[in-house]
């Protein structure tokens, strides 16, 4: 078997594919784990303000408009505890 025209055997040929469909899956795995971990939900589960928001967006008590409005001004105001190096 030629290989960019050097002579490999059929056991280097198999290695080599092998090797490089190894090394794509573990890149590959690893990019889609760290973007999975980077991005997430939309939605932070440890928000107790916004589960609060949310059950009265379920319960009718605010509109779609609202609970939208109110969502993003939830989502920018800083947490207390975080420090910006200030």
């Amino acid at each position: 078997m030629f290989l960019y025209g050097i002579a490999i055997s059929e056991q280097e040929a198999l290695f080599l594919i092998i090797s490089v469909a190894f090394w794509i899956a573990l890149i590959g795995g690893v990019g889609a784990v760290s973007r999975t971990k980077v991005s997430g939900f939309s939605r932070d589960v440890n928000n107790p303000e916004e589960d609060l928001l949310f059950k009265s967006f379920v319960d009718g008590e605010i509109d779609d408009d609202e609970y939208r409005f109110r969502r993003e001004a939830l989502r920018r105001v800083p947490h207390p505890c975080t420090h910006d190096g200030a």
